[in-house]
């Protein structure tokens, strides 16, 4: 849960930083390196405007740089037996992780200055990554004194008229690819040559020779900036249509299906994929893909200043599968408006299903995939299987949820105490903590709630929305000096303790059970994780050191999850302010 929890937390702030933009303009503007990435490459990462990077660094908490995890995993390499390789890759990350102590350090290290543009990309199977740096020379020469700690051999060369250094990852004696970092102006190029692929894609790699067909010469870019509402400055992808076709080998002369044959032939396991490389196989493959056939992501809004980042980003799964998408949007829910508000908790969840759907969708979802008409093997040997999983009876379970419409819980604020009569016990000295149920009918999941439980059977919620006292029926173990409430709030059931507790809760009152959402999580990072190291103090718990870096750090978060026309969709947004 630890892990979990940190990886939420950092990994929503790092995947912010691949996706950062200074400027706010409306209109996207080609980059001309797109003329070097291939049209058929499986995977697209950049940065497409210049970003302030080193002003970013200057904002972004320590907590967030993830600097600590790279430390410990340095100690335990140069602690090791660790090969020349290992050294080498422990020699880059720690160079990395000293330059994320400042953003003077970082330029010096890696020659980045506040105009940094980047792109990822594959060519074939060969992984790509280009920047534009204020000093080329700055990152080449950090690279080599990498090598240099770890006696990796490198040598200066040419290739098609560029500047060349290859960094060469042997083991024993037997050379396994070359690590080969280019420079061309302002733009660093850094790829591998490997015994499975050619001179000629190194070029391309390189950016010495344009691809048979460019990125630029297809409007995807400027499409998925349309289609998905995206501001035009970064965008990533991963093409899952030709990722299958790759792999399943329909298009034999593609790069990517020709390297991953010169692969799996120097592995020995040429014939790994051939239950699955063959016409019918090619086919159905395929039909599936297209109807999930990206991922796309990029910004909608950033704001980057000397005491602040704030940053909105949208990731969406694309789909085509309009029977799949439309069950999807059925079983939508309602989610309150305090869990969709940025500023509101110290950390919310909230749960938005309309239950009386739950069954249809994943009916739908089965069916879809039960009666296709497959002709591959294994596809028609695991639709077989799944035919004896019928997922009908689910109905029967939620059934009894009738028309439940989502649910939330809400900790706005807590202050931790020790308990006065249990030493070494945590307590709340204040506490404002809001649950909610929502449905059509609220009262009536009530009396199925009474049901389950004989003491609440004498209990009845005023119709009015005023609040009974219901600490009496706390389950051992749950007790709480201060009062907790339960109401009916027009559509909702209202569990909660404290003044915001009560605050938001009268607010359900006017809010009507609708469809607008299906999951929205928010966390101010200072306040929960103050409140959890204090808690974890006091019972003697050792949390370990990732916790603490959060403290003083003012940063909140704010993730939505829902389904759209083209596909499901996570919007997140992240405000970050220097204290």
């Amino acid at each position: 849960m630890k892990k979990l929890l940190l990886a939420t937390v950092t990994g929503a702030a790092v995947a912010s930083g691949a996706y950062l933009v200074s400027n706010q303009n409306d209109t996207y503007t080609p980059l001309p390196q797109l003329d070097y990435v291939p049209a058929d490459t499986v995977f697209f990462w950049s940065q497409l405007e210049g970003f302030p990077y080193l002003e970013y660094l200057d904002v972004l908490p320590d907590a967030y740089k993830n600097a600590h995890q790279f430390d410990d995993l340095v100690e335990h390499i140069q602690q090791s037996d660790a090969s020349s390789n290992e050294r080498f890759f422990i020699n880059i990350m720690e160079s990395y992780t000293k330059s994320l102590k400042s953003s003077e350090a970082f330029a010096k290290t890696w020659g980045a200055d506040n105009d940094f543009k980047m792109l990822g990309y594959t060519v074939g199977l060969l992984p790509v990554g280009r920047a534009k740096l204020a000093n080329v020379e700055t990152f080449i020469n950090t690279i080599k004194t990498a090598a240099d700690k770890s006696d990796v051999r490198y040598e200066a060369t040419e290739l098609a008229g560029l500047p060349v250094t290859r960094f060469t990852i042997e083991q024993g004696d037997e050379k396994l690819f070359d690590i080969v970092v280019s420079t061309k102006d302002d733009w660093v190029t850094l790829t591998l040559d490997t015994a499975f692929n050619t001179e000629e894609d190194l070029k391309v790699a390189l950016a010495a020779t344009k691809p048979t067909k460019a990125l630029s010469e297809t409007n995807r870019v400027e499409q998925y900036i349309n289609d998905y509402h995206l501001d035009g400055q970064s965008l990533a992808y991963l093409d899952t249509t030709l990722l299958v076709d790759a792999i399943t080998a329909k298009d034999p002369q593609s790069n990517t299906t020709r390297m991953l044959d010169s692969l799996l032939a120097l592995l020995g396991n040429q014939d790994d994929l051939a239950l699955i490389r063959n016409e019918a196989c090619q086919q159905d493959f395929a039909d599936m893909a297209s109807n999930w056939p990206a991922i796309i992501s990029g910004t909608q809004k950033v704001e980057i200043t000397h005491n602040y980042a704030d940053l909105q980003m949208s990731t969406v799964f694309a789909s085509t599968d309009k029977k799949v998408l439309d069950a999807m949007s059925n079983a939508r829910g309602f989610i309150p408006e305090h869990a969709h508000n940025l500023n509101e908790a110290m950390i919310s969840f909230a749960y938005g299903v309309n239950a009386s759907q739950i069954s249809p969708m994943v009916n739908t979802v089965w069916a879809r995939f039960a009666s296709a008409d497959f002709s591959c093997q294994p596809l028609v040997t695991a639709q077989a299987q799944s035919k004896e999983s019928n997922p009908a009876a689910l109905a029967m379970m939620t059934g009894m949820l009738g028309s439940l419409k989502g649910v939330s819980l809400s900790l706005f604020d807590v202050e931790v105490v020790e308990h006065a009569q249990n030493p070494g016990q945590p307590d709340f000295k204040s506490l404002n903590v809001l649950a909610t149920i929502s449905a059509d009918d609220a009262e009536a999941l009530f009396n199925i709630a009474k049901s389950f439980e004989p003491t609440l059977a004498g209990v009845t919620l005023p119709a009015d929305g005023s609040a009974i006292e219901v600490n009496e029926f706390l389950p051992a173990g749950f007790e709480l000096d201060a009062p907790i409430y339960l109401a009916l709030k027009g559509n909702h059931l209202a569990f909660y303790t404290g003044e915001q507790g009560k605050k938001f809760a009268d607010t359900l009152t006017k809010q009507t059970v609708e469809a607008n959402g299906m999951m929205a999580l928010s966390m101010n990072t200072n306040k929960f994780f103050k409140a959890l190291l204090k808690g974890a103090e006091i019972a003697g718990e050792d949390l370990g050191d990732e916790f603490e870096q959060f403290i003083g750090q003012n940063t909140q978060m704010q993730i939505n999850l829902d389904v759209a026309d083209k596909g499901v969709v996570t919007d997140s947004q992240i405000m970050i302010k220097k204290l």
